[in-house]
């Protein structure tokens, strides 16, 4: 049954109030990106990702090859390869392999079946499956099996208990609230089960298909354990875990340690080709010495052939199961993976996932929690376009009431006109609501008497309608550059704001209109908002529209253009100004999608002002467009997450360059009662004019 929204709101909402998870996220999300950085210090991550991505791309081309002979050289060394078209067949395969093994054990003696962390059985539903069957089963990873005893799902991909506390685990095992004693309880108790396991199941991290040999990357050593000590050992993957070569797996074990926990390399890198095997007696070839007898591979499909076939979703199967996307996730900071994916597979990985595995309902509430912020995709080791992916899917999912209503409001220019300049005067009443501007920039607009070069204002409906002092400060820096200005109003919306609410059709129309209205413009077209350049002129050919060329490509951000201006001719700005420290805010749009890092820096540096970085525990401001109008307190706890970095700048000034930052930051300013100025990087630079 689909759950309502209403129930998922309270679910998010709980989690939101919980102090405990939220002290567990940061502290968990921090670490784990903090030390993946360190770990890529003695790595070139750019180029690791290349290689990567390249081999497992081409892995992908020759998957049905690589299959059959995967299957071929485990055989050749007396192993079973079995392939499951979907999750019931891959149950059954496995309870087929568990019960023949039981056949042996002593009449009324219960059959134990030990398990590594494996994402694929938690996929299928393996373990209740098992114990229907009558199997004690029993998961030997101490996250997994605190998950296991407090009867709750994984919440992380490498992770899984990492919503429970030491406190949560001291109360399941009845132990003291010590790492210490959970370990020494969790060794103790675990090693009877070893020693009593009559079938040990495992995941596979990869699948070589010139060997034969699966490879599973652990810490704990629970895995050694699993696959050889009981007489049978299942390994359960899916057909993308398939790679070519030993090379191909040596290229995933450069980045998969680093991404995931930080490590350069794991505790334990196991390599199993086949079950146990000797020839020291006369040369005479036995099976099952002091590991197992016996070895079954369980290959399982359940959606992923679709993915393969799907040219949007095709790149997700490059995946190594990393969980760097949930790490790098500010949402998923605020809420956990209990809400930010489906009941199996969390995080951004997550939202893409599980519509292929289990429905596109599983995980169309969880899809609305991503703010498209892109900090998963620029963390990717293998650079899956995942913003792009749950965008797909959220086209298809359901939608909110507010986000519809947004929609159907943007879809009307001149209703949204009336209504905005009515709302105008009570906008940001209430603590923590967006300001509108009483005084839009179009009505300010006066004719241009420089005669200049012209150019073009687009200054976006963000710019236009809640912060036009970018807008005008645009306007005044081009003047002083020697441009003659002009504003089409017939200018709307770039159609972002309907892209991200998953309305391409909506977002495709809108920026079509843009582009009629620019079209008899002369000269550049600037605008001082990053995410509706990025929007106008690389996301609109994903919402199925052609654009004039002869418009886009006059498109210029406002960041690279000032910043052209001021590295020609300095004297445009004041350089005796005294110079004053501002905080600078990354927009998720201007550093991820359009690579500018430094020069936003560089053009306050040159205008006379001191930067300094944010030490930001969040990749993102949490605006979002109508993310922020979707799920407002999650937006809220991105929001002080940032206040509280600014703060510890001790600058009273912080900048950006994109008006929807600019909104948030400053609404979250007002409600916390922070004294803080908020103002475009062009705002800055125009006050500084010679």
């Amino acid at each position: 049954m689909k759950e309502t929204r209403g129930h998922f709101s309270r679910r998010v909402n709980r989690a939101l109030d919980d102090p405990k998870l939220e002290k567990a996220l940061i502290g968990a999300m921090t670490g784990l990106r903090a030390r993946r950085n360190k770990a890529f210090e003695s790595f070139d991550f750019e180029a690791g990702r290349a290689d990567l991505k390249r081999r497992r791309q081409e892995n992908l081309e020759r998957l049905p090859e690589l299959l059959e002979q995967f299957t071929q050289r485990v055989s050749a060394v007396g192993g079973v390869v079995h392939f499951a078209k979907d999750a019931a067949e891959a149950r059954e395969i496995i309870g087929q392999v568990c019960w023949n093994a039981a056949s042996g054990l002593p009449a009324g003696t219960r059959m134990i079946v030990t398990k590594t962390k494996s994402m694929a059985s938690e996929e299928i539903g393996l373990n209740a499956y098992l114990e229907s069957l009558g199997a004690e089963v029993v998961e030997t990873d101490l996250g997994e099996r605190m998950v296991q005893l407090t009867h709750t799902h994984p919440s992380h991909l490498i992770a899984p208990a990492i919503h429970l506390t030491k406190e949560d685990a001291a109360e399941v095992f009845g132990t003291e609230p010590t790492v210490e004693a959970i370990q020494r309880h969790a060794r103790e108790s675990l090693r009877e089960k070893f020693v009593q396991a009559t079938v040990g199941i495992s995941g596979a991290n990869i699948a070589i298909a010139e060997t034969g040999t699966i490879v599973l990357v652990t810490n704990e050593g629970n895995a050694d354990l699993t696959t050889t000590l009981p007489p049978v050992h299942i390994a359960l993957f899916g057909i993308d875990k398939l790679v070519a070569t030993l090379e191909d797996a040596v290229a995933v074990l450069r980045m998969l340690p680093r991404s995931g926990t930080g490590q350069v390399m794991t505790s334990y890198v196991n390599w199993i080709t086949g079950p146990s095997r000797s020839a020291d007696i006369e040369q005479s070839l036995t099976i099952g010495v002091h590991g197992p007898r016996e070895m079954h591979c369980v290959i399982v499909d359940n959606g992923r052939e679709a993915m393969l076939e799907d040219p949007i979703f095709r790149d997700a199967l490059t995946c190594i199961r990393c969980g760097a996307c949930s790490n790098a996730c500010p949402p998923f900071m605020a809420v956990g993976g209990h809400q930010f994916g489906g009941h199996v597979y969390n995080g951004p990985i997550g939202l893409v996932l599980t519509p292929f595995h289990h429905g596109l309902a599983d995980a169309d509430l969880g899809n609305t929690l991503c703010a498209q912020c892109n900090a998963c995709q620029e963390v990717c080791p293998v650079d899956i376009p995942l913003p792009r992916q749950i965008l797909e899917h959220r086209r298809k999912g359901r939608k909110s009431l507010r986000k519809r209503a947004v929609i159907e409001l943007w879809k009307r220019p001149a209703l949204a006109d009336t209504l905005m300049r009515a709302a105008a005067p009570v906008a940001g009443l209430v603590p923590g609501a967006p300001r509108l501007a009483r005084v839009p920039y179009r009505d300010r607009v006066e004719k241009s008497h420089v005669d200049g070069e012209p150019l073009t204002i687009f200054a976006s409906c963000l710019a236009d309608r809640a912060w036009p002092a970018s807008a005008v400060a645009l306007e005044r820096i081009a003047a002083a550059a020697g441009f003659k200005v002009g504003f089409p109003k017939g200018q709307w919306c770039c159609g972002l704001v309907a892209a991200n609410a998953g309305d391409f059709g909506a977002a495709g129309n809108l920026a079509t209109s843009l582009a009629g209205s620019l079209r008899d413009s002369k000269g550049l077209v600037v605008t001082p908002s990053a995410s509706c350049f990025g929007a106008f002129t690389l996301d609109a050919r994903d919402w199925g529209v052609e654009l004039d060329e002869g418009v886009t490509s006059r498109v210029r951000d406002s960041t690279r253009f000032v910043l052209k201006l001021l590295e020609r001719n300095l004297s445009l700005v004041d350089g005796e100004r005294m110079s004053l420290k501002v905080a600078y805010h990354d927009s998720c749009q201007t550093l991820r999608q359009l690579g500018l890092k430094s020069e936003p820096r560089r053009v306050l540096e040159l205008a006379g002002y001191e930067v300094v970085d944010l030490p930001d525990i969040a990749n993102c401001c949490g605006f979002g467009g109508s993310f922020s109008l979707e799920w407002p307190r999650v937006a809220e706890r991105l929001a002080d997450w940032k206040l509280d970095a600014i703060a510890k700048t001790g600058c009273a000034v912080v900048a950006s360059d994109n008006p929807g930052c600019l909104i948030h930051i400053a609404a979250a300013a007002r409600r916390r009662h922070v004294r803080l100025r908020v103002a475009h990087v062009l705002e800055l630079v125009a006050e500084h004019l010679a």
